[in-house]
């Protein structure tokens, strides 16, 4: 991965495909290596792909100025699309087009197709993903329908970042096979280590704080022609919920090692990582669809509160199980899954 340096810092990234009209603000942008990608994927630009495809690009990438408060997309009741500042570029990087950036390239064949996501009771498809997506990190109530022409001009440029996809080993269902996964483990023995939230206070003051500010609201001053926020907010009203993927700070932490600091990734120990997503996520944020995830039951007759990952304090809760919050939290999270998967076990033998 390439990093140009501009002049300030940003979290929400910028394509190397990017319109013209998206150049002109202060940042540091981080692309991708498009030779590097070259044995499987099609780096192509956005200037030359179909109008629906532009428009969903610039949806994706400028959502506060297109979808949010300041946008001209509004509900019949005049509320905005999306109600917070967050852009889907602010954690889908270069409008997901970066390895290891929560890319869109695999949505299609990873999120919308089942069972390899399912934190809640239906099968969702692709326009299923994007509303959820919606609630969970910009807390919005009211939702896009499947054929507003907003979610149909999104969907054509997500399916045209998969279809950059080359490699026929790599263009079928699941996630295994794609290369630059969504969210890197921070660790191969994450699931023994402890997270100190206390040290993660200090650590974001050094690492965090100089483009985040020190209470997380990520405004700053704005870009420039924008109206939104330099970096994003970590937290408040306007942060992710506690249903999106970042709450769980095993993915928080490895999406920090990989990327931050910003223009300095993988400069971070994973420890050090680990203790301030366990520090962001223990500030105050909406709850989103938190309360409604993992409280069904599977097609298998096991409650999904025995397949959520160990450290996301989200959803139903098993009877009995014999963990306080915070050992979800902070860890370690090998007992918590071990003894999910004895109880799985169990429950299985009964049939």
């Amino acid at each position: 991965m390439k990093t140009i340096t501009a002049i300030a810092c940003s979290l929400a990234l910028l394509a190397p495909f990017a319109l013209a009209d998206n150049l002109g603000f202060d940042g540091k942008i981080v692309e991708p290596d498009c030779d590097e990608m070259g044995a499987w994927f099609n780096c192509r630009k956005v200037k030359d792909a179909p109008a629906d495809v532009r428009r969903g690009y610039r949806y994706i990438h400028h959502t506060s100025k297109t979808l949010g408060p300041d946008g001209n997309k509004k509900f019949p009741d005049g509320t905005p699309y999306a109600t917070t500042t967050t852009a889907c570029s602010s954690c889908h990087f270069t409008g997901g087009h970066v390895p290891f950036g929560t890319p869109m390239y695999q949505s299609p064949a990873k999120y919308a197709a089942m069972p390899y996501f399912r934190p809640l009771n239906y099968n969702r498809d692709l326009e299923d993903s994007i509303i959820d997506c919606f609630r969970n990190c910009m807390n919005t109530d009211q939702t896009l329908t499947k054929d507003d022409p907003v979610m149909r001009d999104m969907v054509a440029y997500i399916k045209w970042l998969a279809d950059g996809v080359t490699d026929p080993n790599m263009q079928g269902p699941g996630w295994v096979n794609l290369p630059g996964i969504s969210l890197p483990p921070v660790a191969t023995n994450v699931a023994d280590m402890f997270a100190d939230p206390i040290a993660g206070e200090i650590l974001y003051e050094e690492e965090c704080a100089s483009c985040h500010n020190e209470d997380g609201p990520g405004r700053g001053e704005y870009r420039r022609g924008e109206n939104r926020p330099r970096v994003p907010a970590l937290w408040g009203s306007d942060g992710y919920t506690r249903g999106a993927a970042f709450y769980n700070s095993q993915n928080l932490a490895g999406y920090v090692k990989q990327h931050m600091p910003l223009g300095d990734p993988l400069t971070l120990s994973a420890q050090d990582a680990l203790d301030i997503a366990a520090y962001i996520n223990d500030q105050p944020r909406p709850d989103g669809m938190a309360d409604e995830m993992f409280c069904h039951t599977e097609t298998d007759g096991i409650p999904a509160s025995l397949r959520k990952p160990a450290s996301w304090l989200v959803g139903c809760t098993y009877p009995d199980e014999p963990f306080t919050d915070e050992d979800i939290l902070y860890g370690p999270w090998r007992s918590i899954t071990e003894w999910r998967n004895a109880e799985i076990n169990r429950l299985k033998s009964l049939n």
